[in-house]
């Protein structure tokens, strides 16, 4: 730690010691330069066009599309495959993300006017883009490739850089309401802009604030949501689990169940028992539980966001900077009540009706402990709070030093504290202590020491069974803190080293240190594994720092020549130092030719890389259900399905559940398994090779008309995730090998990677590591035209002023994880995304005086299911056919003062596909619009 707080102090003194060289008298005013620095490039040239594919979406844009969250515009480009939206709800941590290239949230890099937003999360440490400020985006500038080379680590996928509006003059008030056609789904955005020049114009001072409030929608507010198309849970109405080894020799009836009932019992309204109704299609006489209702098409959301920028030029050649971020954001996401599995039911429990004691006493054993689980509808739905309070502040310097060159440095810091509210989950402890209740109204003196408070609880009825005084004792609401902050100091010089005969050598040379530190506290329930409905997690403390040198070049080869207007390479190099995995090189290589005014040739390779967060490094089991299908079962729990098992397969399963599966027609009660996941200390950093090659064409007898086209290739080397993939690998691994004692079915450092319980069920262990690869590689088109109406027809007022047309279109070709393809399926089998084969967005912008008309379509390419991938094939899953959303707007500047906008979104009112194994309910939430048709008005006032 000393030699690295030394090397600290050196890139600190490196930061302020750049200036020490500039000499004011040989320098212009910094606030008379004119520059173009790209994203992807810290090199200023003119007339510029990066040699990396960069997509920019502006200010005017995002309005038009009436979306008042950043994270819904990006996801319509097609570069982009949605992340965590205001529509997540399980998984969902809160948090609004984006995800470029499908690599996953953490290797996206997010930065705010050239420099890193401090991240939310603890285990993607992602930025939450919920924190940024929306109405204050001029632009926001997407590089799609590897960018470590620029900007460092987590830049694989490519880079999403807000540039913001810091040089703003007067006062702007801005405010937008939203609403559904159902009525509800209400938005409300207020949001104010101040900003001054001071001292002769040398100084801007631009300050900003706003507050946004968002409704909860329900399932059951959709009539394609409201019933569960995974066949619901059978965690529902009270039963009792049929363990094989000490098995009920015989069950009651169930003649109203239209499917053979299971050999687990549930109970009558008057307390005695009988067969459990497992209907996988939801039936009126199901036993299985609807969870689909209760959760969340849209989380309730309310946000307060500030910011100031400012800028001074304390001399005719340095300039001051600073910044300040602050962001207050709650949002809670909601789930069924908690299901209760695996509770034991002592054999002379008060409460248990004469016809479950006569079917306890009837079993091998009748003494032991019967396995019980039941849905806790009394103690409410699980309610998830999510806070989060992020705090950033940037000062630096910028100068023009002699010769042309310039320089800048600055001093980070961000802290951002995140805490997690859970509402309503059920004590494991309590519940214990109630089923052990020595009567009906008495706990009894054991147990009263053990469990002060104790209250008898009726477990074992329908719903209401459970008094309001019981309910309260068993109710658990917990909360966690995570704690993530981050320093960071940084040194840049740029300028031109010689004149070559096609023009100036450009450089740019910096230092970075970073430091970044996690603190994740979880509540003493939680970490205990006293809980039912949430997953445990253990503590996580720990912090790695980074210290780094990089370097860029632009060489202009040829210039002026026939066929060669110009021909040139973008070089660059970063080292970088980390104190977790040690050193890291990533670099880039890139050229360009431009044969003649107008058309101009690209390409790049881009070695990036990514460092293991900290999260990565020392998570230590934390509990998850993912989406599996237990090789064991008889039937497909999604879709009811036969499914054949072979005699291998069979005889292992009989040697792992004790039973032969067939013989006792074994389905698996969930989807989804319990599974316990570790990080690994040992990790290495993530690496990337990017190759971009592509067009760009500006020509000059099409005026206003930008074309390009690039194709793009990804190859994530020593993928951070777990091990065989998933826990679906892992599964996969350990069936393959037909022995449970191999390396495949278990880790010598946790136990069984693949294990069962008591009542049979399924359960697995997983830890991450470097074990994984993907490839993607595609073709993106973009083209933009701003049609001159007026210049062509005349500027009669009639026929309008402007036309402008923008389409951005994306071809993948491939996209494989550990050798599967995944490209064109949907689904949560291994990878929970959609990932069409083509998706597009089409905008259509006229200008008629001082109304402007919008139209903006999104397309989606048909898909299958995941779980039809041969790796994983299940059958009986249905496809996702193609999808075509459209928008319309309209902007009228009323007077110069006052701008008033409106629109409807999603104009056709088109329902999400239903598909089965869907990662957030029936559908994927974050691809597709689950409100239906909108409408929303607001408008502009300035002064």
């Amino acid at each position: 730690m000393k030699s690295r707080s030394v090397r600290a102090a050196l890139l600190a003194s490196a930061a302020l010691g750049v200036f020490a060289v500039a000499p004011a008298a040989q320098a212009q005013q910094a606030s008379d330069l004119e520059e173009i620095v790209v994203t992807g490039s810290r090199i200023a040239r003119q007339d510029f066009v990066a040699n990396s594919p960069v997509s920019t979406v502006t200010s005017e844009q995002i309005q038009a599309t009436g979306s008042l969250a950043v994270e819904q515009v990006l996801n319509t480009l097609p570069q982009v495959v949605p992340g965590f939206t205001a529509a997540s709800n399980n998984p969902s941590d809160g948090t609004a993300t984006v995800d470029l290239r499908g690599l996953g949230a953490s290797r996206t890099l997010v930065l705010v006017n050239n420099r890193r937003f401090n991240p939310s999360t603890k285990g993607s440490s992602s930025v939450d883009l919920n924190n940024i400020p929306a109405r204050l985006i001029e632009r926001v500038e997407v590089v799609t490739g590897g960018a470590s080379a620029v900007y460092g680590s987590d830049a694989l996928a490519g880079v999403v850089n807000f540039i913001l509006k810091d040089d703003f003059e007067g006062l702007e008030f801005n405010s937008q309401y939203n609403i559904t056609e159902e009525g509800d789904g209400r938005q409300i955005d207020n949001s104010m802009i101040i900003g001054a020049n001071f001292d002769n114009g040398r100084g801007n001072v631009t300050a900003f604030a706003s507050h946004y409030d968002r409704n909860r929608v329900l399932g059951a507010d959709r009539d394609w949501a409201r019933i569960s198309n995974a066949g619901g849970s059978a965690t529902g109405r009270a039963r009792f689990d049929n363990v094989p080894l000490n098995p009920f020799p015989s069950r009651p009836t169930n003649a109203g169940c239209p499917a053979a009932a299971s050999t687990n019992l549930t109970f009558n309204a008057d307390g005695s028992v009988r067969g459990f109704c497992n209907d996988l299609d939801l039936g009126p006489s199901t036993d299985r539980y609807n969870f689909a209702p209760v959760n969340n098409l849209q989380s309730p959301a309310e946000r307060i966001t500030a910011a100031f920028l400012s800028h001074y030029d304390v001399t005719d050649w340095l300039q001051f900077t600073g910044e300040g971020f602050y962001s207050d954001s709650r949002r809670g996401a909601q789930l069924a009540p908690t299901p209760l599995t695996g509770a034991l039911v002592p054999a002379n429990n008060p409460f248990l009706s004469p016809t479950v004691r006569a079917a306890l006493a009837a079993r091998p054993d009748p003494n032991a402990p019967v396995i019980m689980r039941r849905r806790m509808e009394e103690v409410g739905a699980r309610v998830q709070d999510s806070s989060s309070k992020l705090f950033q502040g940037n000062f630096g310097f910028e100068a023009e030093l002699p010769g042309g060159w310039r320089a800048d440095t600055f001093f980070g810091y961000g802290r951002t504290e995140f805490r997690d509210q859970i509402l309503n989950d059920v004590s494991r402890s309590r519940v214990a202590a109630a089923l052990n209740a020595a009567s009906t109204t008495s706990c009894g003196a054991a147990v009263l020491r053990l469990a002060p408070g104790c209250v008898p609880i009726n477990f074992f009825g329908p719903t209401g069974s459970i008094s309001p005084a019981g309910a309260n004792y068993i109710r658990l609401n917990i909360s966690d803190l995570t704690v993530y902050e981050r320093y960071t100091i940084n040194a840049n010089v740029s300028g031109s080293v010689v004149e070559l005969p096609a023009g100036d050598l450009g450089v740019a040379v910096g230092v970075e240190y970073r430091e970044d530190t996690l603190t994740y506290t979880p509540d003493a329930a939680k970490a205990a594994g006293d809980i039912f409905g949430f997953n445990a997690e253990q503590p996580v403390d720990g912090k790695y720092d980074v210290s780094e040198i990089y370097a860029e070049a632009v060489v202009p080869l040829i210039a002026d020549v026939p066929f060669a207007k110009y021909v040139g390479l973008e070089l660059g190099v970063r080292y970088s130092d980390y104190s977790s995995i040690d050193s890291v090189t990533s670099y880039k290589l890139g050229g360009e030719w431009a044969p003649v005014d107008g058309v101009r040739f690209r390409g790049m390779y881009q070695r990036a890389s990514r460092a293991p967060n900290v999260f990565e490094l020392f998570q230590n089991g934390d509990q998850g259900f993912p989406a599996i299908t237990d090789p064991c079962s008889t039937r497909n729990v999604n879709t009811g399905a036969v499914r054949t098992i072979s005699a291998a397969t069979r005889a292992f399963c009989t040697q792992q559940l004790g039973f032969d599966p067939v013989a006792a027609n074994f389905v698996q009660p969930n989807s989804q398994i319990e599974a316990f996941f570790f990080g690994n200390r040992n990790l290495k950093e993530e690496t990337s090779d990017t190759y971009t090659i592509g067009g760009v064409f500006q020509p000059d007898f099409v005026p206003d008309l930008d074309l390009t086209v690039d194709y793009y290739s990804i190859k994530v080397k020593d993928y951070i995730g777990t091990i065989e993939g998933g826990i679906a690998g892992i599964v996969a691994a350990c069936f393959a090998s037909l022995d449970q004692t191999s390396a495949a079915c278990r880790d010598p450092l946790i136990g069984d990677k693949v294990f069962r319980d008591a009542t049979g069920e399924l359960k697995a262990r997983g830890t991450l590591g470097n074990v994984s690869s993907l490839k993607t590689s595609g073709i993106d088109v973009g083209i933009n035209y701003k049609i001159p109406v007026a210049d062509m027809v005349g500027d009669t007022g009639i026929f309008g002023e402007k036309f402008d047309v923008g389409l951005n279109v994306t071809w993948v070709d491939s996209y494989k994880l550990d050798g599967i393809e995944y490209i064109g399926t949907a689904g949560a089998y291994n990878i929970s995304a959609t990932l069409p084969e083509w998706k597009a967005n089409l905008r259509l912008a006229y200008d008629i005086g001082p109304v402007t008309l919008t139209w903006n379509t999104q397309f989606i390419d048909k898909m299958d299911n995941q779980g039809n991938i041969p790796d994983f094939e299940d059958g009986g899953y249905s496809g996702v056919k193609t999808f075509w959303y459209h928008d319309v707007s309209f902007r009228w500047a009323v007077v110069e003062q006052v701008d008033l906008f409106g629109g409807i979104k999603n104009l056709a009112d088109k329902k999400p596909p239903v598909f089965d194994n869907s990662p957030d309910g029936n559908t994927d939430p974050n691809a597709y619009d689950v409100l239906g048709r909108q409408f929303y008005v607001g408008a502009t006032i300035k002064f």
